[in-house]
């Protein structure tokens, strides 16, 4: 894969962010522990789910928090779940056309 363009704004996924850290030969769990954090928090930062890994790797990277994640992300695992499955549940009552069938 070819490096990322400095002079256009470069859309940052999972993949590149990865491919960055290797390019500087650097690891996300390497970055990860000298931020004083669990050796899984850069990881997890690229799936949306620990801002403070987030900002260990926009530090390490020296690209601003906002462009390398622009699209944020929850705070934790549990409110990702907790999101998850609130957006996935359909309304228990009944519709309406079946309570009006019956009468």
């Amino acid at each position: 894969m070819t490096q990322p363009a400095r002079s256009q704004k470069v859309r940052w996924t999972p993949d590149l962010i990865r491919e960055e850290v290797r390019r500087r030969h650097l690891t996300l769990r390497g970055i990860a522990l000298a931020a004083g954090l669990h050796e899984a928090a850069c990881r997890q930062a690229l799936h949306g789910i620990n801002r403070k890994g987030a900002d260990a790797l926009a530090d390490a990277l020296g690209i601003p928090f906002d462009e390398l994640f622009p699209e944020g992300f929850v705070q934790s695992r549990r409110q990702a779940s907790v999101k998850a499955l609130t957006e996935s549940r359909q309304k228990r009552g009944r519709p309406a056309d079946t309570a009006r069938a019956r009468a």
